[in-house]
Parts: C-alpha cells; structure tokens; sequence
C-alpha cells in the first residue's frame, strides 16, 4: 500500500487526453511529456526529496525540446515541481 503511495501520476489533463506523449530522463529525473498543438503538460515522475524548483524546471524545459523538437516560449512555464504547463515555439510552425 505504501509503495503505491509513492508511484508518480502523469494522466493528463482533460484536453491533452489524446495528444502526443513521451517520457523523457534529464539528468536523473523522468518526466512525461504530454503536448498538443503549442500546449503542453510536464509530470516529474521520479521519485525525489525536495528537488529544488529553478533545477526541476531547467530539466523540464529540456526534457520538452527533446519530447517536441521545440522550443519552451520565454516566460511560459510554470506549476510546481510535479505539474509544469508551457507553450512551444516550434519553427515553421
């Protein structure tokens, strides 16, 4: 029971039900990366004690350009250290 407190959740929003998925590792931490169109959802599924914010958010950006092939839009992201939300800047979009 204890172990299943701890497993991480990465069910998407209502609106990104559907939409492209990928998990991705950045420097120790997974996360599952959910987008559609220039929105999208970040979980941090790895288990952590206290992970610090500027360093799970500098992951999460990282991990999205990898998942998407985009850029996060300066000044877009935001949440906490276990639900982030962006918008991409893709190219040629």
């Amino acid at each position: 029971m204890f172990l299943a407190a701890l497993t991480a959740c990465d069910s998407p929003s209502l609106r990104m039900h559907g939409a492209n998925r990928q998990v991705v590792e950045v420097g120790g931490s997974l996360f599952a990366v959910h987008w559609r169109g220039d929105e999208v959802e970040i979980y941090r599924t790895s288990i952590e004690l206290s992970p610090s914010m500027s360093l799970t958010f500098a992951k999460a950006t990282r991990a999205v350009e990898i998942a998407t092939g985009c850029r996060v839009e300066n000044g877009s992201l935001g949440g906490d250290v276990a639900l982030m939300t962006a918008r991409l800047e893709c190219p040629g979009a």
